[in-house]
C-alpha cells in the first residue's frame, strides 16, 4: 500500500508523556499495522511539574530547555477539579484543543485519533464534537475545516466529568465507531471507569487485556487493533 493510501491516525499520548515516549510504547501495534495506517504523534503544548504525578528527573527536564523531548512530562491539561477557568474548562484545555486544531489544520487530514489515559480523554471528546459542531462550538465550531473521524482508538479511557464546560455534551453519544482498551489490573483508571466511556459509545469494540495501566501489545490485542483499522481502509 502506498503512503497516499495509507490511513492517517492523530496519536495523544498519556500526561506525563510526550510524543516520543507513546510512539515508544505504541511500538508493537504500530509495526503491526505500518501498512495500513500512518500514526502521527504530536506532543502536549504544556508541561506539568506537580510532584503528585511527576518524578525528580521528570521536573529536571521540564525545567532545561536543552533537555530531550523524552523525559519530558507533558500534559494535555493541568487535572485539578477545583482550579476551572472562568469558563468551566481545565487549566491548559482549551490551549490544547486549539494547538490541536492548529496542528491538524497543518498536518492533517487525519482519518482517525488514537489515545491513551489523558489522550484518550481528551480523544473521545474531540470525536464527539465534531459528529455535532453545536456542541461546543468554542471547542470545535462549523468553520472548523477538518472532517470528523472516521474512528477513533481509546486506551485507558475516560470522560472528563468533572470539567463543567463539557458536562452537557455526554447527553449526546458516540456514534463514531470505537475501540476501547482497558487494562483489568488498571489501577489509575479502574475498568469501571473506562466503561462509562465505552457506554457512552454506539458502536464500540472492547479489547480487555490481562495488564494494567497500559496499551496492550499481546497477540488477541494487536490482532484485534488490525481487524478494527482495517475496516476504514478505502
Amino acid at each position: 500500500m502506498t503512503a497516499e493510501n495509507k490511513l492517517r491516525i492523530l496519536c495523544l499520548h498519556g500526561m506525563v508523556q510526550n510524543a516520543v515516549v507513546f510512539r515508544k510504547k505504541t511500538a508493537v501495534i504500530r509495526k503491526k499495522i505500518d501498512k495500513m495506517a500512518e500514526l502521527v504523534y504530536v506532543t502536549a503544548p504544556q508541561l506539568i511539574t506537580d510532584p503528585k504525578y511527576t518524578s525528580e528527573a521528570h521536573r529536571a527536564a521540564a525545567q532545561d530547555e536543552n533537555a530531550p523531548e523524552e523525559g519530558k512530562p507533558g500534559a494535555w491539561w493541568y487535572p485539578y477539579d477545583d482550579k476551572q477557568t472562568e469558563e468551566g474548562y481545565y487549566v491548559g484545555f482549551k490551549e490544547s484543543v486549539t494547538f490541536l486544531k492548529d496542528f491538524m489544520t497543518r498536518e492533517g487530514p487525519f482519518d482517525g485519533v488514537f489515545g491513551f489515559s489523558q489522550g484518550a480523554c481528551l480523544a473521545a471528546v474531540m470525536t464527539l464534537c465534531l459528529e455535532d459542531r453545536t456542541l461546543a462550538p468554542d471547542l470545535f465550531g462549523p468553520e472548523f475545516d477538518h472532517p470528523n473521524f472516521k474512528f477513533a482508538i481509546l486506551a485507558a479511557g475516560f470522560k472528563p466529568l468533572p470539567q463543567k464546560a463539557t458536562q452537557h455534551i455526554w447527553t449526546h453519544k458516540i456514534t463514531t465507531p470505537t475501540l476501547h482498551m482497558i487494562g483489568e489490573e488498571d489501577k489509575l483508571i479502574t475498568p469501571d471507569l473506562q466503561q462509562t466511556l465505552v457506554d457512552q459509545c454506539i458502536d464500540p469494540v472492547v479489547i480487555r487485556h490481562a495488564g494494567g495501566h497500559v496499551v496492550p501489545s499481546n497477540a488477541p490485542s494487536r490482532n484485534d487493533t488490525v481487524a478494527f483499522v482495517t475496516k476504514f481502509l478505502n
